[in-house]
């Protein structure tokens, strides 16, 4: 008997162990996903279970999170920089004001992850 066995139909692989053909399933090590892949995983879980199930069974749930944690840590790093930018947030004003430029760069932070999250993350 041969060791291993491919089925054509499904394209899975067989080992022979004892008188026994077992799978030879691989399981994927998940992503490391910041918090905006982990809240989206989240949220499928608990607010879209059918579309979670779907692509936890057709394997494409973590490609998923990476795309969407991918397309939101972009937008924030954008959208901040731009909102730095327009409100005169600058490394100068760091320099002589730290608790001014702390204070504003933590309210466009706080803005910034609310539009994140209502317009890649939960929707």
């Amino acid at each position: 008997m041969q060791r291993f066995i491919t089925d054509e139909r499904t394209g899975i692989q067989y080992e022979l162990i004892g008188d026994y053909y077992y799978p030879c399933l691989i399981v994927e090590e998940p992503p490391t996903l910041s918090k905006y892949g982990r809240l989206r995983a989240k949220y499928l879980r608990e607010h879209k279970k059918v579309l979670y199930f779907n692509l936890l069974t057709s394997g494409k749930l973590n490609e998923h999170l990476v795309e969407i944690d991918t397309s939101a840590c972009n937008m924030a790093e954008y959208l901040t920089k731009e909102m730095a930018k327009r409100q005169g947030v600058t490394e100068q004003l760091k320099a002589t004001d730290m608790m001014r430029w702390i204070g504003m760069m933590n309210n466009i932070r706080s803005c910034v992850d609310e539009i994140v999250l209502n317009d890649i993350v939960f929707s």
